[in-house]
């Protein structure tokens, strides 16, 4: 079975956390990968995942981390199972790719660039 490695960002969509049939805990994230700029059109690409979590390890990750988990939260996860469904009813309709989470991992927010002049161009 093929599996996925990789960073992710946490989507504009809030993260749904309910019960399996079973009653086991499930959470389920929409994620986006922000694939960068495509040469040949210069716009930026991104792909959306919507994935499920469920069990134990998925319950712990919500209670600690449920007030941290806002849009654009860095994620680095481990998915399996990913087939492509029918997006949701956007213009121009989107693919999303949907799969279970195997392992996931909140990642520290990056900062932005810092604005105090270093010690050489303050000297200039």
């Amino acid at each position: 079975m093929l599996k996925t490695t990789g960073t992710a960002y946490l989507g504009k969509t809030r993260p749904k956390a309910d019960t399996e049939r079973d009653g086991a805990f499930r959470l389920e994230l929409v994620l986006v990968d922000n694939m960068g700029r495509n040469p040949v059109t210069g716009r930026e690409e991104k792909e959306g995942y919507r994935v499920r979590w469920s069990g134990p390890d998925a319950a712990t990750f919500w209670a600690t981390y449920r007030d941290q988990l806002t849009p654009g939260a860095p994620l680095h996860v481990e998915l399996e199972r990913l087939k492509v469904h029918p997006g949701p009813q956007t213009y121009p309709p989107q693919p999303e790719l949907r799969g279970r989470v195997v392992r996931m991992q909140l990642l520290p927010r990056r900062t932005g660039a810092s604005t105090t002049p270093t010690t050489e161009a303050a000297a200039a």
